[in-house]
């Protein structure tokens, strides 16, 4: 085994390990600075920022990890706050039924808006799966939203990232965590020589996802309707401006389902980030300022 790998597996380690630690803390100190509460029908929110304009974060799936959120809310949902807006994150609703679809969130979040918000938002951005659901928002309730934004996502997902998203899912709602960490892990070290390494990881791995609080039947909800999920049928009907942000390397939402989405949708603007997959899209730095300029495009 070259230098080079062994700092990769031990670094990797080390991470995950730290990672874990930091959950630990994360899910015991107060956060302040977001508040949180739930809307009538049932979705949960944190809301940071008090900017004059409101947004709606859509989050990805199936499931949620909480080390994952808090790196989101540094990196996306504060930055974006401090441009003139209010972030609101909406979970999904609880104790969704086992044919929950897409276009069930989708309606979830648009009550949200008639209820909150007077029946509009300026702004909507979905994160990978968050994304699906976004366009289902806009194709469905067009006078709700001024303006999506997707980041790492598409209209529908490649047959590669269904089957694993599939495993995931299932190994996720059955509290299988460590199952659910090693399909994580297949496009991290990948191939037969890492498969040692990544039953270590997927060990600690599993301890964060057994502590992220996820109602199992809800995940297994989310999972079947990604895996149903298909928005190119009604991107025709979105009437809204849509940025689109997307790795030239995500295996999730590869070039050409990008680019069939864009042509199918009215006003779409497309941004490729080169060298990056999908994680990498949705860490990058640029995310922030190019979501902002792109609402604040054509704004008086």
């Amino acid at each position: 085994m070259s230098a080079r790998r062994t700092i990769l597996i031990a670094t990797t380690a080390a991470g995950v390990a730290v990672a874990v630690g930091v959950l630990r803390r994360a899910t015991r100190a107060p956060r302040p600075e977001a508040r949180t509460g739930t809307f009538p029908n049932g979705i949960a929110y944190d809301a940071i920022g008090d900017g004059p304009r409101t947004m709606l974060f859509l989050p990805g799936g199936p499931g949620a990890i909480r080390l994952v959120w808090i790196r989101v809310t540094k990196s996306l949902i504060r930055p974006l706050a401090a441009g003139g807006f209010t972030v609101w994150r909406l979970a999904r609703r609880r104790g969704m039924s086992a044919d929950y679809t897409m276009e069930d969130m989708a309606d979830d979040v648009a009550t949200v808006i008639d209820d909150a918000f007077e029946g509009h938002v300026d702004a909507v951005v979905g994160v990978s799966m968050g994304g699906l659901v976004a366009l289902y928002l806009a194709a469905r309730h067009p006078g709700a939203v001024g303006r999506v934004a997707l980041v790492a996502s598409s209209a529908n997902v490649s047959a590669r990232s269904l089957e694993a998203a599939g495993r995931y899912g299932e190994a996720l709602g059955h509290e299988r965590y460590t199952e659910a960490a090693l399909v994580q892990l297949e496009d991290v070290l990948m191939g037969p020589r890492w498969r040692v390494v990544r039953g270590l990881l997927a060990a600690l791995m599993g301890r964060m996802l057994a502590a992220s609080g996820n109602n199992p039947p809800d995940v297994l909800a989310e999972t079947r309707a990604v895996m149903e999920a298909d928005a190119r049928p009604v991107l025709h009907q979105i009437t809204a401006p849509v940025l689109v942000i997307v790795g030239d390397r995500d295996l999730d939402f590869p070039p050409d389902v990008v680019e069939e989405t864009a042509r199918l949708i009215p006003d779409c603007t497309v941004l490729r980030y080169e060298g990056r997959d999908h994680g990498g899209t949705t860490f990058d730095k640029r995310v922030p300022g190019d979501v902002l300029a792109f609402l604040d495009r054509d704004r008086e």
